[in-house]
């Protein structure tokens, strides 16, 4: 014989208990709980789930946990919404999942929890990993316990993580604006993304922090806190030394090539940061600007640019001329010069760092 009303009940529970704040109703008999009829109470969702041995539940609306519910897989439908939002209550969520969900309130429980393409809303209590989650307000870390973050940013302004103990916190990947707070012992390691904007405060006087990749690092930790500050920009501060600004007040001729910078010293390694350059007007004629760098150890015209009537208003940047953000190399050149007798007047500034 078919059990019609078993059949039934898998079709419209589709392995999952469907919750609605708005929409739902109260009760544990079938349909409810459905996508049709779904529950509007947390107490009658975690007996639907027992009845139905099921571990699944779809969330819309507002849904605060009033009990543990571990090894529960949490579903929202679109995190931007603020009406689909999970709120820990400080229950036990140990070995439950959150997927596209705003997360708030406090995580309790030993085990770990895991955060799918959430928001992570004024959390404490984080213990488990976060993939592709957005950090927003605050996120304070459970005491000694492991934390891993893939993938995830700051999100609709700075976040401010406490940190505690972490036994470690790891992120990998991170971008956006973090603030760092309250680490007393511990590790924690940031594998910097997209020039990621991490601030330390005092607060944090223990432990070590370690920072990789790209980003800016403002360290204002206290005595006590070991900050390894291993990131790009860093690592290039500490060898380059910057060097004044130079003005560039040349004539652009036609007999030969003038120089606005020719960096080649011996020994020593050139970043130009900024360059900017503007000619009188050349009229009829056209003034070349040509850079050259080393290529398989010969000084070489790599790029070149054309200065003419149509265009001699601007102030021409790196970018403009050359496709490129700032040179670096043992050798750089770059030259002005006139199609005709001119002189034409070309006048601009650079800066730059020298290594040696």
């Amino acid at each position: 014989m078919i059990d019609e009303e078993g059949t039934l009940k898998r079709i419209d529970y589709n392995s999952a208990i469907y919750f609605d704040s708005i929409l739902g109703i109260a009760g544990t008999t079938y349909p409810i709980g459905s996508t049709q009829m779904p529950s509007n109470t947390i107490a009658d969702v975690i007996t639907l789930c027992a009845l139905n041995n099921i571990r699944k539940i779809n969330v819309r609306g507002i849904l605060v946990l009033g009990a543990a519910m571990s090894g529960y897989r949490f579903e929202g439908y679109k995190h931007l919404d603020v009406a689909h939002t999970v709120d820990l209550g400080g229950q036990d969520v140990s070995v439950s999942s959150f997927h596209r969900l705003i997360i708030t309130g406090v995580q309790a429980g030993a085990g770990l929890a895991s955060y799918d393409d959430c928001v992570l809303l004024a959390m404490t209590g984080f213990n488990g990993t976060a993939s592709k989650c957005g950090l927003t307000t605050t996120l304070g870390l459970a005491a000694g316990t492991l934390s891993q973050f893939v993938d995830c940013f700051s999100y609709l302004g700075p976040c401010t993580i406490t940190l505690g103990t972490p036994n470690p916190a790891n992120f990998t990947n991170l971008t956006g604006s973090i603030i760092l707070e309250g680490q007393t012992g511990g590790t924690t390691n940031i594998w910097a993304a997209n020039g990621c904007q991490i601030v330390i405060n005092a607060s944090c006087n223990g432990g070590i922090i370690n920072i990789y990749g790209n980003a800016r690092v403002t360290d204002n930790s206290a005595a006590g806190c070991t900050v390894n500050d291993y990131t790009k920009e860093t690592q290039l501060d500490s060898v380059f030394q910057e060097q004044a600004d130079t003005a560039v007040n040349i004539n652009a001729i036609l007999a030969s090539e003038t120089d606005v910078f020719d960096l080649n010293v011996a020994g020593t390694r050139y970043i130009i940061r900024n360059l900017r350059l503007k000619c009188a007007n050349p009229g009829a004629d056209t003034v070349t600007v040509r850079l050259r760098e080393l290529v398989n150890d010969v000084s070489t015209i790599v790029a070149t640019f054309d200065i003419t009537a149509a265009n001699f208003a601007t102030y021409f940047s790196l970018m403009d001329m050359f496709g490129v953000q700032y040179l670096a190399g043992d050798d750089l050149q770059v030259t002005v010069q006139a199609s005709a007798a001119g002189p034409y007047a070309v006048t601009g500034q650079y800066n730059h760092a020298t290594a040696t």
